[in-house]
């Protein structure tokens, strides 16, 4: 009998996050003009982050911060990212 090959957690987690978002988050995300053909959970997670780091959340402004400075994005980037985010308050 052929064993059923297990996925990795982080195979299953990445499964589920490129899923469509179900539909009570789509009004969510397009509020903050993200179009339903963009709509899959990562994209929900990100937005849930910014809404969290707009509202003045420091842990989610370093977050979002973190997760910029892993990319390729100069500091000026981040900087101006930063400072949009105080802004939206």
């Amino acid at each position: 009998m052929a064993r059923k090959k297990q996925k990795k957690l982080s195979e299953c987690l990445s499964d589920i996050l490129n899923l469509k978002v179900r539909e009570e988050n789509l009004e969510f995300l397009e509020g903050l003009g993200i179009k339903k053909a963009n709509a899959d959970n990562k994209m929900l997670i990100a937005a849930r982050l910014f809404e969290k780091a707009s509202s003045g959340e420091i842990s989610a402004i370093k977050e979002i911060r973190s997760v910029l400075a892993e990319t390729e994005i100069d500091s000026g980037s981040i900087a101006e990212i930063i400072e949009a985010v105080r802004n939206v308050r």
